[in-house]
């Protein structure tokens, strides 16, 4: 039978600590540097990312009027925004449908300029 040791090694409270010629040579070495030609390449796709502007199509701008309609009750005002942003080739399909499912029951909605 093998005599009975404390605990694992990786267990133990006190670990051995890396030696200081460890890492000063570590600290020696320096940080990594990509090559030339990666810097390079990351550099133009960044420029590229921040370079690009976002311009809001007309589809864009047609839509949230229609988004605003629909938030406000007026669901048929909406969704002939909507039908006009499809027209323009926004892809509303989906929120066209959505809104016609809520039809048979507008008039449980509470109205845009009612009483409080």
């Amino acid at each position: 039978l093998k005599p009975a040791r404390g605990p694992h090694p990786a267990r133990r409270g006190n670990t051995r600590r890396p030696s200081l010629r460890l890492i000063t040579s570590a600290m020696a070495t320096g940080a990594r540097v990509l090559p030339k030609a990666s810097r390079d390449k990351l550099e133009r796709e960044r420029g590229l990312g921040l370079a690009t502007k976002t311009i809001a199509s007309k589809s864009d701008i047609i839509e949230k009027e229609a988004a605003e309609l629909a938030q406000a009750g007026n669901l048929k005002g909406a969704i002939a925004k909507y039908y006009e942003c499809q027209a323009e080739g926004g892809n509303v399909a989906h929120k066209i449908k959505n809104l016609s499912s809520f039809l048979p029951y507008e008039y449980l909605l509470p109205k845009a300029g009612g009483r409080r």
